[in-house]
């Protein structure tokens, strides 16, 4: 078997880059639209137990706490590019993706009930494989384009065209 020796991520190399914190960060906002559409719509079987969520003791600072988090994932997919970990283009797409959210969050703020959280809560459970498959997505276009940049750059294109060329057999 070969090791590399080229560290690709903080549990190879054991540190913590931006990429890393912004991606932690994506999962930290998205649980409490998740976790708080969800517990608004099984509110009263926490009553019964006995536990004082917030989705019980108060259902507003419960739908504005998921309004809020969703709102901050905008601002934080905008700027993921600039961590290296993506190609621009993962800007706008996760905006879409973000501004969807957010306005469902929306809503749930405005009326919180059964259906407006049951809307939030199922968009939540397919935001994350939607947003990190334009997270790879973007990754891979740019580790390309940033590999044909260095190709073209460096001349090698030519070089291997031209060599390409002349070195092909002759049939006469």
């Amino acid at each position: 078997a070969v090791v590399s020796t080229q560290s690709t991520g903080a549990a190879a190399s054991g540190t913590l880059n931006t990429g890393a914190l912004a991606m932690c960060g994506i999962i930290y906002f998205w649980q409490f639209p998740h976790f708080n559409a969800l517990s608004y719509n099984i509110r009263q079987d926490y009553c019964r137990a006995g536990y004082h969520m917030m989705s019980v003791v108060d259902v507003g600072l419960n739908a504005r706490v998921s309004l809020r988090n969703t709102a901050a994932l905008i601002p934080l997919c905008a700027v993921i590019p600039f961590t290296g970990i993506s190609h621009c283009s993962f800007s706008f797409y996760s905006i879409l993706v973000n501004a969807y959210f957010t306005y469902l969050a929306w809503n749930f703020y405005r009326t919180p009930d059964k259906q407006t959280a049951r809307e939030l809560f199922r968009f939540s459970l397919v935001y994350l494989p939607i947003l990190f498959g334009f997270l790879a997505i973007g990754y891979a276009f740019k580790e390309r384009t940033g590999s044909d940049a260095r190709h073209h750059q460096e001349g090698a294109y030519m070089q291997e065209l031209f060599v390409s060329s002349t070195d092909q057999p002759t049939t006469s």
